[in-house]
């Protein structure tokens, strides 16, 4: 696939490669060209176990769906519009774009780490049972069998934890924090340019910052880690609108634009700036399921007094005040 399929996953592809890309899903016979990339990629991963998976099911699903939605006379809006289409109906599947990478980690256990690329996400299960939905720009690494006195995972991203119960401490460990459960379902937020979260849907969790300043939240309540101070803020929150996600839904209550756009940007893949400062301050009401990244900001303009630009070079959205 002459490299579309790895750039794409490592997130530095460039217009002219992701349509490439994409068109292989969008042209009949592509399935072929794109199973056997995914396997290449697959297998220069370390595969999992040794046995490597029939992806063809998948790539038969999608370009279904994608020839199903072409018949209905759909017709693009600009690039923004096709790509982010495109996207929608890649954003399970593209689920197999996760990496299993082996590794070594102390006397001979295997480390398996899942990644998801920008607008995807993906969904499976750790060796105890416990089930995660990990969410786009995150990966998580964990042993292939848990062993020793707690299940330690390690998260760069958001993930949402449906925790198996069991006599080993589960353990998340984040570059600023730590989540310590027994049984529960919980999410962490840990992306690079946020404050940490913690927002607990069940159960009982530790959450432990690495100053060792530690808070327990009960069910609906969430934890936010301030960096600056390593201090830990705790509330009672609407959990939903810290999950949904998992439920391919974005909902916003009283969200600046600010942090709006900078989740839209995750979750559809494009970088988002906003020139006015006190424009990134206002509020929004919103929920986010199946539109593009063009019907949103159409939405948002009957909102708020805003006007969009976009600049294909740089796959970027420029939002401005509309009374400037």
């Amino acid at each position: 696939m002459k490299g579309y399929l790895k750039k794409y996953l490592e997130g530095n592809c460039t217009d002219e490669e992701f349509m490439s890309f994409v068109n292989l899903f969008a042209k009949k016979g592509g399935e072929k060209e794109l199973g056997k990339g995914m396997k290449e990629d697959w297998d220069s991963k370390g595969g999992c176990c040794g046995e490597t998976p029939d992806l063809s099911p998948t790539l038969h699903k999608i370009h279904f769906e994608i020839n199903r939605r072409e018949s209905l006379g759909r017709k693009t809006v600009g690039f923004v519009t096709y790509l982010t289409r495109i996207a929608a109906v890649l954003f399970v599947p593209l689920a197999i774009a996760f990496f299993f990478t082996i590794g070594r980690n102390g006397a001979d256990a295997k480390l398996q780490v899942v990644s998801t690329p920008l607008a995807s996400k993906t969904k499976f299960e750790l060796p105890d049972g416990s089930v995660v939905f990990l969410n786009s720009g995150s990966s998580l690494s964990f042993p292939s069998q848990f062993s020793g006195s707690k299940r330690l995972v390690k998260l760069n991203g958001e993930a949402y934890f449906d925790v198996k119960k069991g006599k080993r401490p589960f353990e998340v460990e984040t570059s600023k924090l730590t989540v310590d459960v027994l049984g529960t379902a919980f999410n962490v937020m840990a992306y690079g340019n946020t404050l940490p979260e913690v927002t607990l849907e069940r159960g009982k969790v530790l959450v432990t910052s690495y100053s060792d300043s530690q808070r327990i939240l009960k069910p609906g309540e969430q934890a936010v880690l301030d960096t600056a101070s390593n201090t830990i803020s705790v509330s009672s929150v609407e959990t939903e609108l810290f999950t949904s996600w998992i439920d391919n839904k974005l909902i916003f209550k009283n969200e600046p634009l600010g942090s709006l756009a900078q989740r839209l940007g995750r979750w559809y893949n494009i970088s988002i700036d906003i020139e006015d400062k006190a424009l990134a301050q206002k509020k929004i009401n919103a929920t986010i399921e199946n539109e593009t990244i063009s019907e949103v900001m159409e939405l948002l303009k009957i909102t708020l007094p805003i006007d969009f630009e976009y600049k294909k070079d740089e796959r970027k959205l420029i939002l401005k005040n509309q009374q400037q």
